[in-house]
Order: C-alpha cells, then structure tokens, then sequence
C-alpha cells in the first residue's frame, strides 16, 4: 500500500491577495521512480476527488500494468491547497492561535493552489 506523503515549508507561501500561509503542508502521493533525466515524470491534478491516491480512483489509466504505470513512470498526484486530505485548510491548526483556521482560512485561487504544487515540485 502506497502511503500518503506530507511535506512542510520551511517558508511562508505567498497568496495572490497578498496575504501569508504560515509554513503549509502539502500531502500528496507518488508512484515509481524519477529516471536520470526526470523525463518520466506525470503530474496527476485531481479537482473532482480531492484523493491523491489515483490508484484508488484512475483505474483503467493509472496502475501496474495500465498505460501509466510505476514501472516506467515517476507518477505525482498532491491534495490541493485547502482540501481535507492533509494539504492545509481550514480544518489545519493555524500556528498563530493553535485552533483550526475554519472560517479565518484566507480566500485562495487556483494560482496559489498552483504554487504550492511548484513548491512541491522543487522539493521532489
């Protein structure tokens, strides 16, 4: 069974209205290895789900023996900015009261769900 990953910041992200996300955790899944070249890699984004499991809920595309499969490629799929699967949300603790954010969680866009994801991908 694959386990769920998390990565941590070590640095404030920056959202687009200008407003700071204290040190984030991004939970996200990977499959495979990432060849010499990092030409294999494959960047699941998964907004119906919100799982980065896509071996739970892509079958037929992604799997052992489907047509992106771990054998030869390096598969990346990471829960977006605010879901409930472990990446930061509202139901995160904010660092600063130590009680989750619920309605205090800042407004986010699509680029700054983006950027968590480049962040991500620097880390790997």
């Amino acid at each position: 069974m694959i386990q769920l990953k998390k990565y941590k910041l070590d640095k404030h992200l920056v959202l687009e209205n200008g407003e700071l996300l204290s040190r984030p955790t991004i939970a996200y899944h990977t499959y495979g290895t990432l060849n010499k070249d990092k030409s294999n890699v494959i960047w699941v984004c998964h907004a119906l789900t919100a799982n980065s499991n896509v071996f739970d809920w892509w079958k037929g595309l992604f799997g052992k023996d489907e047509l992106f499969n771990p054998k030869e490629h390096f598969i990346v799929c990471a829960n977006i900015l605010g879901s409930h699967y472990g990446t930061t949300g509202p139901l995160s603790e904010n660092p600063e009261t130590g009680l989750p954010y619920y309605h205090t969680f800042p407004t986010i866009t699509i680029r700054d769900m983006v950027s968590l994801h480049r962040e991500l991908a620097s880390y790997l």
